[in-house]
């Protein structure tokens, strides 16, 4: 199959993933890897990285001027979210943990930080360098599996 090809289903699948949390995009990029060139992975980790974040961008956008517009279900949580996001010290360090590791998701921080006006430099710095290196992470484990195997 062709690296482009490859490289754009997994792209796709980050896109996408960003709006729909219960996509996973951890395996789009580990399938990704495991079928690309190791010269192919930076742009993997990066293009990945960078369409995520951009995604949530929107969402928190969204969050920050129109969340009325959220389901119901959404407002609930994102209420009960922002309520600790707001005690604590370094919002800043809550997204780079959620996009390092995942926790508290991504997806609720985000717009958890639209709500409560997070500066959106510091948000989208954070959610890029935490899911660089989530991927990154995630993509040699890959590379390193796959020569082991």
């Amino acid at each position: 199959m062709d690296p482009g090809t490859i490289l754009a289903g997994a792209l796709a699948v980050c896109a996408f993933g960003a709006f729909l949390p219960w996509v996973n995009t951890e395996a789009a990029v580990v399938g990704a890897a495991l079928l690309l060139p190791r010269g192919v992975l930076p742009l993997l980790v990066l293009g990945a990285a960078g369409i995520q974040v951009l995604a949530k961008g929107t969402l928190y956008c969204l969050a920050r001027w129109a969340p009325r517009g959220l389901p119901r279900r959404a407002r609930v949580q994102l209420e009960r979210f922002s309520g600790l996001a707001t005690r604590r010290r370094s919002l800043a360090l809550t997204v780079l943990s959620s996009s390092t590791v995942g926790v508290p998701p991504l997806y609720l921080v985000t717009l958890a930080c639209g709500t409560v006006a997070v500066p959106p430099g510091t948000f989208l710095a954070a959610a890029f360098l935490g899911t660089v290196v989530r991927y990154a992470v995630i993509s040699v484990a890959t590379v390193l599996l796959r020569a082991g195997a």
